[in-house]
């Protein structure tokens, strides 16, 4: 029996893994191949695409679709591939600006108890994953790819949080004038 979009969204909604299973099967290779277009990187393509299907799940008691569910989840794709653009140039001009700009963590800061005070405080006022991300990487040291299978997550994902956590910590010490 041929299940639609729409029965099988209804099931997933109502936590049907099943269904979820399905909806996957029909559409994860139509939208890597979407992805694809935009940006031209197949692994990154793949983690969008995986990315939204874990999206999918865990929002699924919320999934409002408005339109037809191939619509749906191609805008969705389309969303989150112009994000991953948005990001990537966002980061490639974040590591032009540190090649010219002086290290926010010199030493003499370091070794104030100020600033260590006013790290450890920014740092506990990330949101959750990305606090969980940036110390496995910047405190324990692992690797984006070790971190990226602990979590359960793509490497792409773990870049994009390591990243926003560093814009935020730098906004945050600007604030208390570090």
């Amino acid at each position: 029996m041929h299940m639609t979009d729409e029965i099988l969204i209804a099931a997933i909604k109502e936590d049907d893994y099943v269904s979820y299973n399905r909806l996957f099967v029909r559409y994860y290779s139509r939208l890597c191949q979407y992805v694809y277009g935009w940006l031209e990187n197949r692994e990154d393509s793949e983690d969008i695409i995986q990315d939204l299907f874990l999206s999918l799940w865990s929002g699924r008691k919320k999934i409002e679709v408005n339109e037809n569910v191939s619509g749906y989840l191609f805008k969705m794709a389309k969303n989150m591939s112009l994000n991953h653009l948005r990001a990537a140039k966002n980061y490639r001009m974040l590591l032009e600006k540190q090649n010219h700009v002086p290290d926010y963590y010199e030493e003499d800061q370091l070794e104030s108890d100020e600033f260590r005070i006013a790290l450890y405080d920014c740092i506990e006022r990330l949101p959750e994953r990305s606090r969980e991300v940036f110390i496995l990487h910047r405190v324990k040291g692992l690797k984006q790819k070790e971190i990226s299978e602990k979590l359960s997550i793509s490497v792409k994902t773990i870049k994009n949080q390591i990243w926003m956590s560093l814009q935020k910590l730098k906004k945050c010490l600007e604030i208390k004038g570090l």
